[in-house]
């Protein structure tokens, strides 16, 4: 090595010497520090799921088709996903705690303004600035851990984090279905609001952290990432509704293409990218992000349609259907508490492999699906996830942080959290305007003849709106319509079920060549292996896996 190269990791270890100093942090600080930013997570994770049930009653009051519930689930994750670079490189910068408690206030905000609207257009955009809020929130909340926990001490640390985050995601429906079935819809936004309040006071407790570096900020970056995934998944999800080759579809696909072209060349021409491309020179990095982002993918396309599947098909209360759900909470706790035990012995890829495998074999269970089925059918199928989940999740998380100096922690943990809520977004995207195009054509053809065409149309625009359109028919051929449009959705969601079964097999592949077999024994150092004017020399790494490099 030679004596730049040293001088140059002396200097980033010390300018990212807050790792160092948290080893001095007593334990209770510490357990303080990871339960305030557990509870930040858990709200966070908590608003992507728990308004998932109450979808079938917005849908109800709004006069609402697929593709608004589409919208006021996925524009949180868009939204959150679009500004995550930006606002990772925000705490970096103005200080990590400050960015968590501006976003957690913001968030608050927003859900007083979701939790009062009177139309689907104020609610999806309330949704939004709730995903603005949490893009500035969610960053930081890793990143301190990053900061405070030793290499040694941190995939613990990260397993608490995603495991009660992730609680947040599998408890979100039964809460959702219990407000829903005894208040209104609007309760499963204003609950948010005490969580908020602590989290808030919490943060007060926090150390302060941030890059000492002066980190710029990228503004014309993190809006042609937001408008082009905008642009991108407003085609994906209204295709199926307007036609694949009408011109607004094609026009939304042109646009959304050319806008993050344009992002990545900008990034790249950039001296201080928001999206550091170096990153992906790292195997390790870019394996686990490409992992994170196909399982999310998989696994959330399912979880949207399910409620609607136990609530519209089968007739089940919102508090059942959310219920069907809770499995995955134990079994992800399971599964995190293999993993930390196993990662150290048996590598990242082997026990990655294996939570993916689990999570296809649930998907598998789903393929079977038929309108009667029994509810722990789904339910054994919901176990496996969780157990598959939860041993991946945390795995790829710690690989990624691992993987980028403990000063660009911000970055990395946005990097992290873009993957996962990129895979949020696309899996309600993709595999919901596969299930409704589907649906919606089939389900003419299966109701023909029973119903007037206009009436078909109806149907054809939402499952929940049969109600409306058989209250005047007589019992028999209500009935035979319900059946048969019940039927002809089933169908659809079986088709979308091996679609994701297919997204995860990918990531299975994906892991199996680009995982290490083993983790980084060490945490990467330097800033300047960031440097996109490669006038510094790179730090070296030590690795565990000789395979996985910088140069990698």
């Amino acid at each position: 090595m030679s004596s730049t190269s040293t001088e140059t990791m002396s200097q980033a270890t010390s300018s990212s010497g807050s790792q160092a100093a948290g080893d001095g942090k007593p334990a209770a600080r510490k357990k303080l520090t990871l339960a305030i930013l557990s509870l930040s997570a858990f709200v966070i994770f908590l608003d992507g799921t728990v308004v998932n049930t109450a979808l079938p009653s917005i849908a109800r009051d709004f006069s609402a088709n697929n593709s608004v519930l589409q919208w006021v689930v996925n524009m949180y994750s868009l939204i959150l996903a679009g500004f995550l670079l930006l606002a990772g490189s925000v705490g970096d910068r103005f200080g990590r705690k400050r960015a968590l408690t501006v976003g957690m206030v913001i968030f608050g905000v927003a859900s007083v303004g979701a939790a009062l609207s009177t139309g689907s257009t104020s609610l999806i955009a309330m949704r939004g600035l709730q995903g603005f809020g949490a893009a500035f929130a969610l960053p930081s909340t890793l990143s301190i851990i990053t900061d405070v926990f030793p290499r040694e001490e941190r995939a613990k640390a990260i397993a608490t984090w995603t495991a009660v985050g992730s609680l947040g995601i599998v408890v979100g429906p039964a809460l959702g279905g219990y407000l829903v079935d005894n208040f209104q819809w609007s309760a499963v936004f204003w609950m948010h609001i005490p969580v908020v309040a602590v989290a808030i006071v919490g943060t007060q407790f926090l150390q302060v952290s941030r890059d000492e570096h002066k980190v710029q900020l990228d503004i014309p970056g993190a809006a042609l990432a937001t408008t082009g995934l905008l642009a991108l998944v407003f085609g994906i999800i209204q295709g199926g509704e307007t036609g694949w080759t009408s011109p607004l579809i094609v026009g939304s696909f042109i646009v959304g293409g050319s806008l993050l072209a344009a992002f990545a060349l900008v990034e790249i021409g950039s001296s201080h990218p928001m999206l550091p491309f170096e990153f992906f020179k790292r195997r390790d990095f870019t394996g686990s992000f490409v992992v994170l982002m196909l399982l999310m993918l998989g696994m959330v396309g399912v979880f949207f349609f399910l409620t609607q599947f136990f609530q519209l098909v089968q007739g089940r209360s919102a508090l059942v259907a959310g219920l069907a759900l809770t499995p995955v909470a134990a079994t992800m706790m399971m599964g995190a508490g293999f993993a930390t035990k196993a990662v150290p012995r048996l590598g990242p890829k082997a026990v990655i492999l294996v939570a993916g495998l689990i999570i296809f074999s649930g998907m598998a269970v789903f393929s079977t699906i038929e309108v009667h089925t029994a509810i722990w059918v789904p339910m054994l199928a919901i176990a496996l996830f969780g157990l598959g989940a939860g041993m991946a999740i945390p795995t790829v998380t710690d690989s990624i942080m691992a993987a980028v100096p403990v000063s660009k922690a911000g970055v990395g943990s946005a990097m992290n959290d873009l993957s996962r809520e990129l895979g949020i977004a696309l899996g309600v995207a993709v595999l919901g305007s596969l299930v409704a195009s589907l649906y919606r054509s089939d389900v003419k053809d299966a109701v023909s003849g029973l119903v007037p065409e206009d009436s078909a149309e109806i149907i054809g625009d939402s499952l929940g709106s049969i109600g409306s359109v058989t209250a005047d028919l007589p019992p028999d051929t209500a009935l035979a319509v319900s059946e048969a449009a019940n039927q002809t959705f089933v169908d659809a969601l079986n088709i979308g079920f091996l679609a994701a079964a297919a997204f995860v097999g990918v990531a299975i592949v994906v892991a199996a060549v680009m995982i290490p077999r083993q983790a980084r024994s060490t945490q990467v150092e330097g800033d300047d292996v960031l440097d996109t004017d490669n006038t510094s020399p790179r730090a070296t790494v030590l690795v565990s896996d000789p395979v996985v490099s910088v140069a990698d």
